[in-house]
């Protein structure tokens, strides 16, 4: 695949910075916390830079763990669009922070990025529960 040539290994094809703009609790079980977040910011990479907006299903286990499902649109300037569907899992790592990591895959129609359309990713994010910052990183599988 062009875009797995194109990024060097261990190195991101691409970086989201983003801000969490809303939590809705949609479920509280014994077993953990169902949470949904609604995030928006701007993704760039070697290939495209664009405004990122994001929803995250996240279950907040007792343990400190998590399973999640997220969906992104990114949107450059020039139109491309892109959605994106991952899912993974991840911990805590201090009192209002943690860190995940998924896969997914990205789809788009455009010609421009048509080599991204089916690419399978590897995310890592790290987020601050308190200030609602959010990195992720997107890697070649």
């Amino acid at each position: 695949m062009q875009t797995e040539k194109a990024v060097k290994q261990g190195e991101p094809m691409a970086q989201v910075q983003e801000k969490v703009l809303s939590r809705t609790i949609k479920e509280i079980t014994p077993f953990g916390v169902r949470i949904e977040l609604n995030l928006e910011g701007r993704v760039s990479g070697e290939m495209y830079t664009a405004q990122h907006t994001e929803t995250v299903s996240l279950f907040q286990k007792t343990d400190g763990t998590f399973e999640s499902e997220a969906k992104a649109i990114e949107v450059t300037k020039e139109g491309d669009v892109l959605v994106i569907s991952y899912r993974g899992t991840g911990k805590q790592t201090g009192l209002t922070t943690l860190w995940g990591e998924s896969e997914g895959i990205i789809m788009t129609q455009t010609k421009r990025l048509e080599e991204l359309n089916g690419s399978r990713i590897r995310t890592e994010v790290t987020a601050e529960y308190a200030t609602g910052d959010v990195q992720v990183k997107y890697y070649a599988p």
